[in-house]
């Protein structure tokens, strides 16, 4: 794809940043709060650890009861 040069935009590109007079601005830290990561999925963390933790008591047992067959 070739880019091609346009002036679209040259009417308005050297205006001045509009400052509302209505609405203040915001802080910096409430909007990089609007973009912060979230918990989308609530408790699938601890889901996480609790399978892991399964995952490594069911290899003690098996270690304990001298089990070396791992499925092959």
């Amino acid at each position: 794809m070739a880019l091609h040069e346009t002036h679209k935009y040259d009417d308005i590109i050297d205006m001045p940043h509009h400052v509302s007079r209505r609405h203040p601005q915001m802080s910096r830290r409430q909007r990089a709060a609007q973009f912060m990561p979230f918990a989308a999925l609530t408790g699938y963390e601890r889901v996480i650890e609790q399978a892991a933790c399964d995952a490594e008591a069911a290899v003690a047992r098996a270690d304990a009861a001298g089990d070396t067959d791992f499925g092959a």
